[in-house]
């Protein structure tokens, strides 16, 4: 019997069959193996570009904390040298009283521990200044009629040709501990020059704290350079160079080359850095230094002006192989891209929960700071390295947050929150009190630095109490007085019967903790207290970088006279 097949029949012969666990192996492992690969190239682009941007975000990251740290140690001696400029211009306080003088450059001393010393300097070249004491205890002011010192006229001179606040050159005198870097702010009277202020603070000084942001783990040095190339600040000044030490030259600060530091020696001069080296904003910059035993270092840097003629260096180095370690642990991870991606299926509901929690909380805590409620929030930590990162920063901030509360007046703050940029100034009828503490040079002369400190603190701590609860918001510490103020930025109708009232409560308050003092055999503490009410410019002042909620104006120069 002949069999007849048709072309249909045919065509379906010549098809290949497949049993389905083939097909369901070829069609779910090709996918699989796409997805492994495309994922994999994508993590390991995305890996290497994360690695790249982490080194420079570190590096602007660390910059940012060396050159904040820098200027927290010699803005308030400019800021302070500024102000006692002003306190002279404006005769508040004789520059030939030198007792007076002597009072308020005491004063300055305990409010700023930055400051090594501080001075006022004559035309006459009568210079009447105070220091930390030799042994770093307590504070001293003398009367010097002749100067010693060669680099005071130089300074003198200088300011004569500015006119405007300035820092000068580092110099070294007989009795600091190393090179001083001085702020230095002319005294005027009816627009001529009749003296200047200098606030000194020492680069010795400095280093110590520079050193404390070094790292042996990781081999972080912070540094400060001159625009000549000259070491002005470094971790290891306070170990390795004696204090009072001259270099090749007699001169008071050391070449690259001169000091213990091999990495900066290497390091290309004048510093330069291609497009890719800088950071976004073309200010920082990156560069590899190898040295003699093939080790490679990373220089991370950026310059640093308004602190003398040329702009600093200030950077850090560390060696190149704490990099690597990135980069190399992203090349280890290419063998198990598969492996990690099975898993990630596995685990991606449990991954969900576990970086959605988190997420959640901070956002909550996120409404919370935004609200200036420090209350912290329990937040586990995560084996999510991303998510752990965002939990320290939000702690970093919330911790950053509430310490700078401590520097802004609590009454004002919200005000400010909710007003933005709206705060201009204007003038408004307020209250202006001034407190200040009777024979405060005797108190000061001798007394250690960290009790003087801590006098003041308590001090300042039961005066300010009554100031707020009253309403008032301090404007300012001035050595031993508070200036405080009602009337601004809120409108308060009684801000008169405030002041006041808190006056009354301060000589009260003021006579119980005499009485204290008196059991414990101290001698009691007496103040002067001065009120008066009038117009004044209140707003934001100061430059665009830096500004305060102050007052400006006649009243409160007559409240600071009463």
């Amino acid at each position: 019997m002949t069999t007849l097949t048709t072309p249909g029949d045919r065509e379906a012969k010549r098809r290949v069959r497949m049993p389905i666990w083939l097909v369901l192996v070829l069609v779910l492992g090709g996918m699989t193996s796409v997805m492994a690969l495309v994922i994999g190239v994508r993590f390991y682009l995305a890996g290497l570009s994360s690695a790249d941007q982490l080194v420079k975000d570190l590096g602007r990251s660390g910059l940012a904390q060396l050159t904040a740290t820098i200027e927290s140690q010699l803005q308030p001696a400019a800021d302070q040298a500024r102000f006692l400029a002003d306190i002279l211009s404006r005769d508040q306080v004789d520059p030939d009283d030198n007792q007076r003088l002597q009072d308020l450059l005491l004063g300055s001393l305990a409010a700023v521990r930055q400051l090594r010393a501080v001075a006022y300097v004559g035309l006459d070249r009568r210079m009447v200044w105070a220091g930390l004491n030799d042994n770093g205890r307590g504070y001293s002011a003398q009367v010097t009629q002749e100067l010693d010192e060669h680099q005071v006229p130089v300074i003198l001179e200088e300011a004569k040709r500015r006119g405007t606040p300035f820092w000068a050159k580092p110099v070294l005198f007989n009795w600091s501990d190393g090179p001083l870097l001085i702020a230095v702010a002319p005294v005027f009277r009816d627009t001529e020059m009749v003296g200047i202020v200098g606030a000194a603070v020492s680069t010795r000084t400095a280093s110590v704290r520079l050193d404390r942001l070094s790292s042996s783990a990781s081999g972080v040095v912070p540094f400060v350079l001159t625009g000549e190339g000259r070491i002005l600040m470094h971790g290891s000044i306070a170990t390795d160079v004696p204090p009072g030490r001259r270099w090749a030259g007699d001169a008071i600060l050391p070449e690259r080359t001169e000091f213990p530091d091999p990495i900066l020696a290497a390091m290309p001069w004048p510093p330069s850095g291609n497009a890719q080296e800088r950071g976004e904003a073309g200010e920082d910059t990156i560069q590899n230094v190898a040295l003699p035993d093939d080790s490679t270092h990373l220089i991370v840097y950026r310059r640093l002006g308004g602190y003398g003629p040329d702009n600093w260096i200030v950077g850090y180095h560390l060696p190149k192989t704490w990099v690597d370690r990135s980069y190399s642990s992203i090349n280890r991870a290419i063998p198990f891209a598969l492996i990690v991606l099975v898993i990630a299926l596995g685990l991606a509901y449990w991954l969900g929960r576990s970086i959605a929690k988190p997420m959640i909380i901070l956002s909550q805590a996120g409404q919370r700071l935004a609200r200036l409620d420090f209350t912290p929030l329990e937040i586990k930590s995560s084996r999510i390295k991303e998510v752990e990162r965002a939990v320290e920063a939000q702690r970093a901030m919330r911790n950053g947050l509430q310490w700078l509360s401590n520097y802004i007046p609590r009454s004002l703050t919200p005000v400010l929150m909710k007003s933005g940029d709206r705060l201009i100034s204007r003038e408004r009828d307020i209250v202006v009190l001034f407190t200040d503490i009777v024979g405060f040079s005797g108190i000061a002369g001798g007394r250690p630095a960290a009790k003087l400190a801590g006098l003041l603190n308590r001090h300042f701590g039961l005066l300010g109490a009554i100031i707020e609860q009253e309403g008032g918001t301090i404007d300012k510490y001035i050595g031993d007085s508070i200036m405080a103020f009602w009337g601004a930025p809120l409108d308060q109708e009684d801000r008169a019967d405030r002041a006041v009232r808190s006056a009354q409560r301060i000589a009260q308050k003021l006579h119980v903790d005499n009485e204290r003092r008196a059991r414990k055999g101290l001698k009691p503490l007496r103040i002067r207290i001065g009120i008066h009410k009038g117009p004044a410019l209140v707003g934001n002042n100061g430059a665009p970088g830096r500004v305060n909620y102050t007052l400006v104006g006649d009243t409160v120069d007559v409240g600071q006279r009463v």
